[in-house]
């Protein structure tokens, strides 16, 4: 029987995928102004690609600000983006929350039983 890979690994692959989505989208919003906001958006880059649970936690609270710039805008292109926003942020938190348990389910696991 195979062993299917942990639910982290799968919401990992989210967040990349709509980082990347959003990273790429922005500038074809608004050109200069999208290359502007998307920059903020390279700093969470490096640790989110190395499964770092810290820096996908902040990174959430930088998205929620996406979400609602996005938002207001209005525009059919960046109501598009704040949905895949949106998406990141849920899969970021779900990460985070994930990550958290299967951390907790293996130190349970290795632990000796007490007597």
């Amino acid at each position: 029987m195979t062993q299917r890979p942990p639910l982290s690994a799968h919401l990992r692959v989210a967040v990349l995928v709509a980082h990347g989505l959003l990273l790429a989208g922005l500038p074809l919003a608004g050109r200069l102004a999208g290359v502007l906001l998307a920059l903020p958006l390279l700093a969470p880059l490096p640790g989110l690609w190395r499964g770092r649970p810290y820096t996908y936690a902040w990174a959430s609270m930088l998205v929620v600000f996406y979400v609602a710039g996005l938002l207001v805008m209005g525009r059919p292109l960046t109501l598009a983006l704040a949905i895949v926003a949106a998406l990141e942020f849920c899969a970021l938190v779900l990460f985070v929350r994930a990550r958290s348990l299967e951390a907790r389910a293996a130190a349970v696991a290795v632990s000796p039983p007490s007597p």
